[in-house]
């Protein structure tokens, strides 16, 4: 008898289903649908009107090397497969020529077809490849306490990922610009627990908070800083500096020997008020 109202309750929830299979119902709704904005925008966008039209780039394969693969069904790889796509916006929000090298599937096929001469298609000067390089699992660290029956717990975990990119001439092969990254994503896990008896009833009370960096985000991130880091190893310094400077030390830096830090203007990039030159590693700007 003691069971009866479960019994009377799931028959009830049962019989509900049933009489609404017929019907639309109406699905929650989340935020709305935005652009994606992260703090490199601005930095890119000032390149804007910098790089001369005549500067056209490609964007090849930047595939995952981590050599990690996702254990969810219907996915392969642990991080993206998107990641050109993603380099390849972010040379359109600096304002460069882009030819799209990502997917010419549709070119092809109008050439084989015999309406499309491949001739016609804009050669690219410079491509950039790379991939994502590293994929590391730092151990979590934590600590539980529980006294009386009331404690509090804590675990931090750490991922590190590593990027490569280079940009090649595409007329000489000559690597002009490459640049390695690394992002420390951080996970963090707080909880409190009590545990009392009650008129002897046994009460357990546990709250938590688990927060985590988006691994995808903060690899698009990576990218842009990237192409951005890419574009201004080729550009003199006086061109690129104002730029630089709306990114914050707090969200990226460059500091190693080899980059931007050190003011190269070995391979630079023509300015739009210049005459573009046929230097095979000068990006006009």
């Amino acid at each position: 008898m003691k069971r009866f109202p479960i019994y009377v309750g799931a028959l009830v929830f049962a019989i509900s289903g049933c009489t609404e299979m017929s019907k639309n119902i109406e699905t929650s709704r989340g935020p709305a649908i935005t652009d994606i904005v992260t703090p490199f925008d601005v930095a890119l966008t000032c390149l804007d009107g910098i790089i001369a039209r005549e500067a056209v780039f490609g964007v090849g394969r930047i595939p995952d090397n981590t050599g990690l693969r996702a254990e969810t069904a219907g996915s392969e790889f642990m991080i993206t497969a998107g990641a050109g796509d993603i380099v390849q916006s972010a040379l359109f929000k600096a304002g460069v020529t882009v030819v799209n090298r990502r997917d010419m599937g549709t070119s092809v096929m109008e050439s084989q077809w015999g309406i499309r001469d491949l001739s016609t298609q804009r050669p690219a000067m410079f491509v950039i490849t790379g991939s994502i390089s590293s994929l590391d699992f730092v151990p979590a660290s934590g600590f539980q306490v529980i006294i009386g029956g009331f404690g509090s717990r804590a675990r931090m975990g750490r991922v590190i990922v590593g990027l490569d990119m280079t940009v090649t001439n595409t007329s000489t092969g000559v690597i002009v610009a490459n640049v390695a990254l690394t992002k420390q994503i951080v996970a963090r896990e707080t909880g409190f627990e009590a545990a009392r008896v009650i008129n002897s009833l046994i009460v357990d009370l546990d709250l938590g908070l688990s927060e985590r960096e988006a691994l995808s985000f903060a690899l698009r991130e990576m990218l842009q800083f990237a192409t951005f880091e890419l574009l201004i190893q080729m550009m003199p310094v006086d061109k690129w500096q104002p730029c630089a400077d709306d990114i914050s030390p707090s969200i990226g830096h460059i500091v190693g020997p080899g980059t931007s830090a050190d003011d190269r203007t070995d391979d630079t990039v023509a300015t739009e008020t210049e005459e573009l030159e046929q230097a095979p590693d000068e990006i006009p700007v």
